[in-house]
């Protein structure tokens, strides 16, 4: 296939897809790349992950508080209510 010097060159043929999708595994073996590339994810999901759950109020280590004490609150004063009598 002639590499077109413009685009819209009408002279050469529009690639066919995608009957001609397989010729990327020509370029990119995947056995040779394809370990590379999920220890690159990993790392990467792991930094993700890392950081996401280091940020405050999110996480594991904010969800148990231990070493903090309850709050004490006093209950609330009686109200009187006004008794309305029927007659």
């Amino acid at each position: 296939m002639k590499v077109p010097y413009l685009m819209a060159d009408p002279s050469v043929a529009e690639p066919d897809h995608p009957e001609e999708d397989w010729k990327i595994w020509t370029v990119i073996n995947p056995a040779t790349w394809m370990v590379p590339f999920f220890a690159i994810l990993f790392i990467q999901m792991w930094l993700v992950h890392w950081y996401a759950l280091g940020l405050p109020g999110y996480g594991f280590k904010d969800s148990v508080r231990v070493n903090e004490t309850a709050a004490v609150v006093q209950p609330a004063p009686e109200q009187k209510v006004a008794q309305v009598q029927v007659q």
